[in-house]
């Protein structure tokens, strides 16, 4: 079933148009300069006076993330170099070359237009780098990107993972206690990984037992800082994704992240388990109903498909099949989804990354 759905999202991405950031102006930042600005919550003594929040950065990023993680995986399943070349198009179009390409400054994400300030939750926004680096582990020796521009390329994300380890609102979303240090782990394993760096590498392996399972999780399986905010079934599900894709990464033959409990309980098994019946039927979901868009969810969950196989619980994998696919969804529900392709996150790319 992943197979024939791979290809079919493969071939219209043969074709999809290349827009980078140069082609969307901004409000505020530099053109190439990333800049997203957080969705308020809505208001419902005004729904109508709320401030419409710049998000044409994010979704662009999130497109290329999409196409590019298609063409890949299209890729990895028959080994056909024009998937591999047309990928390479759009990487040399986001990450080399000097008109087109996003500036390795990532300052502006986040941005909270009430106080003209860039926020931790910027990070978030950056999830959509975590897929494009691990599609970038399977495209060394192909067609894609030759190798001056995929060194260029390479040293764009090592830009990454020196922001993430040292930009004070970087540091923020690390030590959050919710999906922003979900989202700061992911783009930190992904990237590590695809580049080889072992030292961060190994320091989110010990962060996903210590803090981050202590920090999210109870003894339920309930992650109780996503039930505080406006969008509790939204950002729970988006969490879910989030460290479970950070599992798959991580998790090694000597070091399986997903049977890592703490002594209480807390772990991605006892998640998985408190998930599954709300995401098989909504309205078991047991805590109050986000909003808006809750009768747009739960979609194809990809930590489903993972914990399934992690867990050798069937019903997971075939509930993951059963749901749609989240094609055309409101920008919000689109961004609940940090990756799109979990074949790529599931295979064992070239040089062991």
């Amino acid at each position: 079933m992943e197979h024939d759905r791979v290809l079919v999202v493969a071939t219209a991405a043969l074709t999809a148009s290349i827009r980078t950031l140069s082609a969307i102006p901004s409000p505020h930042a530099t053109a190439q300069v990333f800049y997203s600005e957080l969705n308020p919550d809505p208001d419902p003594r005004a729904p109508d006076k709320t401030h419409r929040a710049f998000r044409e950065h994010a979704t662009a990023l999130r497109n290329a993330s999409s196409t590019i993680a298609a063409l890949t995986a299209a890729f990895v399943l028959t080994h056909e170099d024009r998937y591999a070349l047309r990928a390479g198009h759009h990487l040399y179009a986001w990450f080399v070359d000097p008109t087109t390409r996003m500036l390795p400054d990532f300052t502006q994400a986040g941005f909270d237009a009430t106080k003209s300030t860039a926020t931790p939750t910027g990070a978030v926004d950056l999830v959509p780098l975590a897929e494009i680096a691990r599609a970038l582990s399977f495209l060394p020796d192909t067609a894609a990107l030759s190798p001056p521009d995929l060194a260029t390329t390479r040293d764009w994300f090592a830009a990454l993972v020196t922001w993430l380890n040292e930009d004070r609102n970087a540091f923020i979303a690390r030590e959050a206690k919710d999906h922003t240090a979900s989202a700061w782990l992911l783009l930190a394993s992904a990237v590590s990984r695809s580049l080889g760096d072992d030292a961060t590498l190994e320091a989110c392996h010990r962060r996903f037992r210590r803090p981050t399972i202590r920090n999210q999780i109870n003894a339920l399986g309930e992650f109780p800082h996503e039930m505080t905010t406006a969008f509790p079934y939204r950002n729970t599900l988006l969490n879910f994704d989030l460290l479970a894709t950070a599992a798959q990464l991580l998790s090694t033959p000597f070091d399986n992240l997903w049977s890592f409990e703490l002594e209480d309980g807390p772990g991605m098994r006892s998640v998985a388990a408190y998930l599954y019946p709300a995401i098989q039927n909504r309205s078991r979901w047991p805590q109050i109903a986000d909003p808006e868009y809750f009768r747009d969810l739960p979609g194809r969950r990809p930590a489903l498909l993972f914990s399934g196989r992690a867990f050798d619980r069937p019903e997971y994998v075939d509930l993951y099949r059963s749901l749609a696919d989240p094609n055309n969804a409101p920008e919000p529900i689109a961004a609940s989804f940090p990756i799109s392709q979990p074949l790529l996150f599931l295979a064992r790319a070239p040089h062991g990354r």
